[in-house]
């Protein structure tokens, strides 16, 4: 083997042995709501449905998926659009039945470390926080708000 071939052979053996997997330029994460308010909600997030979630609800049921950026920016947002109806089991009055369709555009808070769920919490005075995690709402050191809870009042 000449000396051209060899040095081209242990170039080739060393790039190959340092070359990197390049890091991933997006995520994706499945849609998992949490419902902190009276109502029943159909939510979608950028077009994508998230499933329903019950009056003081939420989680642990997971809809697939949105991609987002691997490193969080300024601005980093999402089209939030859902539809609210009565939350009372069995309501049967006619307007318990309509559904009144809401939409905004919401900042995804800043993560650090993507996480495989867009955790999106709706919140009462139509208040919404989306939240990129590897954990639930009641998890330890979960970033958003504490798992919805009912009020003492609520009987349903």
């Amino acid at each position: 083997m000449t000396r051209l071939a060899l040095l081209v052979l242990c170039v080739l053996v060393l790039v190959a042995c340092s070359s990197k997997k390049p890091a991933a330029e997006s995520y994706s994460a499945s849609l998992s709501p949490y419902n902190h308010t009276a109502d029943h909600i159909e939510p979608y997030v950028d077009g994508m449905f998230g499933g329903h979630s019950s009056a003081y609800g939420g989680g642990g049921s997971f809809v697939c998926c949105i991609s987002y950026p691997a490193v969080w920016r300024p601005g980093l947002s999402a089209k939030v659009r859902w539809a609210t109806s009565s939350g009372i089991p069995g309501d049967r009055r006619p307007e318990a039945y309509v559904q009144h369709w809401h939409e905004k555009v919401v900042p995804i808070e800043e993560y650090t470390v993507p996480g495989g769920m867009l955790n999106i919490h709706f919140l009462p005075e139509g208040e919404v926080r989306l939240i990129i995690s590897s954990k639930g709402a009641g998890a330890k050191n979960y970033p958003g708000p504490a798992y919805p809870v009912k009020p003492p009042d609520w009987k349903w």
